[in-house]
């Protein structure tokens, strides 16, 4: 086995890795649709803020496995690692010699590692860390449930309307006057959520990168349906976004939903997030919707309840220091 860089501008690099992730991720995620292999080229090569730097494992001409260590301009002391071994070739320590490697080839900057596991249970996960993540001194930092909503047959209920807050959707973007505080918004949706000891910091997103952002879901395929809670004085009070796939034996996801915390406790959470479930239904090209939130956080798992989000996996976010 040899390991070294995967070259983000060869095609069918790419191509042979996007094959090792699928082949691994239906082993032990059986359910998994990916974006397709071209929308996850743009992925890799977009301009977004994330250094990316992929490894592979060859033997030969053979692609093995492969890991991505990805650290964002706005948190450089963090790198997160993914990886994906195919199910060929596990078990055979592939996967351990790839992190490390991850490792050794991350930002001087980096001073922890963080990556995260989707499993069918909590059992699966539990069996995952104390074969694979906890010998290389992962540890659990918290616990996340995905939950998904069937959205053709969901009986949702109406829109509520809240006094002196205007609720708005939009497709693929809200009006330019809104982008600056929407960016804000985004920027605090980790920070301020529970997430056990990751202890995510404000990053605030510019009205450049939201655009760009908008613009490479669209290049995917994708549409980004966005939902907004705007005060009689024109500020934005809460926001959510869903993002639906290229093809709808894919869930759409729902990117994020906050309300900021001086207009919180008049249910704007469960309506902007049910205006943009109402688009999306509009749309017809969304079937299903999935989400996660943090074990600890009783407010939106009550939310996606109450909308009839089932529980369908577990996630676990594992982290360690340099």
């Amino acid at each position: 086995m040899i390991i070294h860089r995967l070259d983000l501008a060869d095609n069918q690099a790419l191509a042979d890795a996007y094959e090792v992730e699928r082949a691994a991720n239906l082993k032990s995620r059986p359910d998994w649709v990916g974006r397709g292999l071209d929308a996850r080229i743009l992925g890799w090569r977009a301009e977004d803020g994330w250094g990316k730097r992929l490894l592979g494992a060859w033997d030969g001409s053979t692609l093995q496995g492969f890991v991505a260590g990805m650290t964002s301009e706005d948190e450089p002391e963090t790198t997160w690692i993914f990886i994906w071994v195919h199910p060929e070739y596990q078990d055979n320590g592939i996967g351990s010699a790839l992190i490390v490697a991850a490792e050794a080839d991350s930002p001087s900057t980096t001073t922890r590692f963080v990556t995260s596991a989707y499993r069918p249970t909590v059992e699966n996960i539990a069996a995952l860390a104390k074969r694979f993540l906890n010998p290389l001194g992962y540890t659990v930092a918290t616990t996340e449930t995905v939950v998904e909503l069937d959205l053709q047959a969901a009986d949702l209920p109406p829109i509520p309307a809240v006094e002196g807050y205007t609720i708005s959707t939009h497709l693929n973007g809200v009006p330019v006057r809104y982008r600056e505080q929407v960016g804000q918004i985004k920027g605090l949706v980790d920070a301020e959520a529970p997430s056990g000891q990751l202890g995510w910091s404000e990053t605030a997103v510019s009205p450049a990168e939201y655009a760009s952002e908008i613009d490479r879901w669209v290049a995917q395929g994708s549409a980004a349906v966005e939902s907004i809670a705007v005060t009689e004085n024109d500020d934005v009070a809460a926001w959510t976004c869903l993002v639906n796939a290229a093809t709808d034996e894919r869930p759409a996801d729902i990117e994020g939903t906050l309300v900021l915390r001086e207009h919180r406790g008049h249910g704007l959470g469960a309506a902007v997030k049910l205006a943009s479930l109402y688009e999306a239904k509009k749309l017809g090209a969304v079937s299903r919707v999935r989400t996660s939130s943090d074990d600890q956080n009783t407010w939106m798992r009550s939310i996606n309840t109450d909308l009839g989000f089932k529980p369908v996996e577990s996630e676990a976010i594992f982290h360690k220091t340099r």
